[in-house]
């Protein structure tokens, strides 16, 4: 693919990147760089497939950093391949009667289960963003958030053994498209981030919208802690 195809999808992405992925935090700081730089390169390590909205969860991923280490949708819609086997081992670590996971995009990280899952149940699709990154608590600023003029609530909290865990959502009677909630954990040197939205709506949808977010706030916070998540 040419670069001149990379730069040509990016509006695309920002559709999806703004109707589906809202609210993700990204880290700032004087840290930041080297974080990302480290994500980049095991990025380029795993060339694949990546759908529309995974392009939208690349970008996402990279906001503010001036770089874009993905390979361009492919046909919406699809899932990855070879995603199954992926997608059975997320579905082992989630609640019965999540729904049905399908893994549709992949993401920039260094954990086992990074990517973009699609969760069909209740007559619709919402989507589960996982990403782990190595990282240290001070490149983040407390309950950091770079959408601009989001409103979010957001709750840090020190956990018995020194990690720090962020859970986020958005503030009561803000404005803005569909449902989502985050969590955030701190851990061993690693960033931990779990995104869970309603869906969105766009003819690269993969379906309508959930009534909620595939998981309440108290099942992201069990996940997040599955130490399975970590390289």
């Amino acid at each position: 693919m040419s670069r001149h195809d990379d730069v040509s999808d990016v509006p695309r992405a920002t559709e999806l990147l703004g109707r589906a992925l809202q609210g993700v935090p990204m880290p700032s700081g004087p840290g930041a760089d080297a974080v990302f730089a480290r994500a980049a390169r095991v990025r380029r390590r795993r060339r694949g497939a990546v759908t529309g909205t995974a392009a939208a969860v690349a970008l996402v991923s990279l906001v503010g950093t001036g770089v874009l280490p993905w390979n361009g949708p492919e046909r919406p819609g699809t899932a990855l391949s070879g995603a199954t086997s992926g997608a059975q081992r997320l579905a082992s670590l989630l609640p019965p009667g999540t729904g049905e996971i399908r893994e549709v995009g992949n993401v920039v990280g260094e954990g086992p289960y990074d990517g973009l899952y699609a969760v069909h149940g209740d007559g619709g699709v919402g989507y589960l963003n996982i990403q782990v990154l190595s990282s240290r608590r001070e490149d983040w600023p407390v309950c950091s958030s770079d959408v601009p003029g989001a409103s979010v609530t957001c709750v840090p909290e020190t956990l018995p053994n020194g990690d720090v865990r962020e859970s986020s959502e958005p503030a009561r009677g803000s404005r803005g498209d569909g449902s989502w909630r985050s969590v955030r954990l701190f851990t061993k040197g690693y960033a931990v981030m779990i995104k869970a939205a309603d869906g969105f709506d766009s003819r690269w949808a993969l379906g309508p919208r959930l009534d909620a977010p595939p998981l309440t706030a108290d099942e992201l916070r069990a996940l997040v802690m599955s130490p399975r998540l970590l390289p």
